[in-house]
This record gives C-alpha cells, structure tokens and sequence, in this order.
C-alpha cells in the first residue's frame, strides 16, 4: 500500500478542505457521466493514441497510468472494432504500434463534440471572462497537482 507523507505539508485550512470535498463530488460527477456514456472505458485510449501517433501498447499503458495487461485487452477491443490497428514497428519488427483508423479519428471527433455539448450546456449562464477565469485557475491546479503527484517528497516508499 502505498501512503503520501503529509508532515512537510502545509496545515489544511477550511478553504482547502472544502476544495478536497468539491473535487470528490466532481470526480463523482465525472464517473456519473462516464457510466452513463455509451462509450466504454476502452475508447478513453483513443484519445492519446491519436494525439501521440502510433504508441506501443506498453507506452500506452505508461502514458495512461494503466496496468499493461488491462490497456492490451482494452486495445484488442479498439482493434475488434475497427478504431485502431496495429501496426510493424519499424524500430523493431517483434513489436508493434497501435495507431487510431479513420474510424478511430471519427469517433474522437464524435467524443470531442458530445464533451463540448455537455460542457456548453453546464456553461450556459456562465460569463465569457468566467469561463476564461475558471479555465486558467483549473490548469494552475492540474498543473501543481501534477507537480505535487510527480514529487519524489510526495510519495513514500511502498508499505509491505
């Protein structure tokens, strides 16, 4: 089991606490619409296999933060439905790349269109310069969650 070694952590404030309480109910949220979504968890794969081109399954698993055996069935579903195809890598002819079809690419873009529709819709009464505001607050926060996630004083050695 891995723990997070809070002692050289700031105190939490009620601020921060309500922010820990928020993001729980908007990972909640998320998960909602995801299930709700007629797509499945494999078609999430679609997305970093057309941003980054053609990707080894392990790669994949690695830029996902996936356990390589799930992203391989995942990937073996794409390919049953004609969104991906592997590929002879040419760096090495025993492996092989995955790479979104034409198929691929149009469900993205199909994907793409339904978050922006959800999102439109959930925007609706919202200003242009909050949008904008809540926009750049939301990355600086994903980019020190990040930060914070990929720190080695963050994470402690696994427990046994």
């Amino acid at each position: 089991m891995t723990s997070i070694d809070t002692s050289s952590a700031p105190a939490r404030t009620p601020a921060a606490e309500d922010l820990v309480e928020e993001f729980g109910s908007l990972m909640r949220v998320v998960h909602l619409y995801k299930a709700q979504s007629a797509t499945r968890s494999a078609h999430s794969l679609l997305f970093p296999v057309t941003h980054h081109g053609p990707l080894r399954t392990t790669a994949l698993a690695e830029l996902v933060h996936a356990d390589p055996s799930t992203t391989s069935r995942q990937v073996a579903e794409l390919v049953a439905e004609g969104l991906v195809e592997r590929q002879d890598d040419p760096a090495d002819r025993r492996a092989c790349l995955i790479a979104t079809t034409a198929a691929g690419r149009a469900a993205v873009s199909a994907l793409r269109a339904q978050r922006a529709r959800v999102f439109a819709e959930a925007l609706s009464d919202w200003a242009p310069e909050e949008i904008t505001s809540f926009t750049a607050d939301l990355r600086r926060f994903r980019e020190a969650l990040a930060a914070s996630a990929l720190s080695p004083s963050t994470t402690s050695p696994q427990e046994s």
